[in-house]
């Protein structure tokens, strides 16, 4: 896979944001077969993580990928060498594939922090919300200021999603690190994701504590 990045002209910067993406995009496939041979598939947590795959798909990496809602695709926000390791097509599938593993990550560090104490995937917890609420954008924080920050694009230029609801037409930047802006759309979306998941888990944390009686 690598040798095949070389023919697309990357440069340093865009080798490793190239290699990093589908590094992230293939984590959650290898440990999926991994549990699954090992037979250690939770039902919550497989549920969870293909509730996480299409919300993030159908909430804003399609929408991002193919400027459905006013933007600019992803192949006009970036370069030729880019376009040519990332192919538009399979943009929005990696990232999707990506942000399950950030969300894979999440659940366990909730269940890490809380291991010695009284599940909070059965009802809401503040904790618990509050672990993954700073997880989820700290983590799109440096994802805006140090990954994407070569093909977000300027104000105006992304568009429209479900989960990125003011859109372009008012889009602030809230601060800058390294002088580079974090912006109100861009992080929009994992603050929504996080009551969603968490309610999604607990929901089939509910389930499959039911099931087992």
């Amino acid at each position: 896979m690598f040798d095949f990045f070389k023919y697309c002209d990357l440069n340093y910067t865009e080798y490793w944001l190239v290699t990093r993406l589908y590094i992230a995009a293939f984590i959650p496939i290898v440990l999926s077969i991994y549990y699954i041979i090992k037979s250690k598939v939770s039902s919550r947590v497989t549920l969870t993580l293909i509730s996480a795959f299409l919300i993030v798909s159908l909430g804003w990496e399609i929408w991002l990928t193919y400027g459905l809602g006013g933007g600019l695709s992803v192949d006009e926000r970036r370069s030729t060498a880019l376009n040519c390791a990332i192919p538009i097509n399979i943009n929005w599938l990696l990232n999707s594939l990506a942000d399950v593993l950030i969300v894979w990550i999440g659940l366990f560090l909730v269940k890490f922090l809380y291991r010695n104490k009284k599940s909070p995937f059965l009802k809401w917890n503040w904790g618990a919300f509050t672990i993954f609420l700073l997880w989820f954008v700290i983590q799109n924080i440096y994802i805006e200021a140090f990954f994407y920050n070569l093909q977000l694009g300027s104000n105006g230029d992304l568009s429209w999603a479900p989960l990125h609801p003011l859109g372009s037409s008012f889009n602030p930047t809230l601060f800058k690190i390294a002088g580079r802006p974090i912006t109100l759309q861009a992080q929009s979306s994992w603050v929504l994701m996080t009551p969603i998941i968490y309610l999604i888990s607990i929901y089939f944390s509910r389930k499959e504590l039911k099931n087992l009686f």
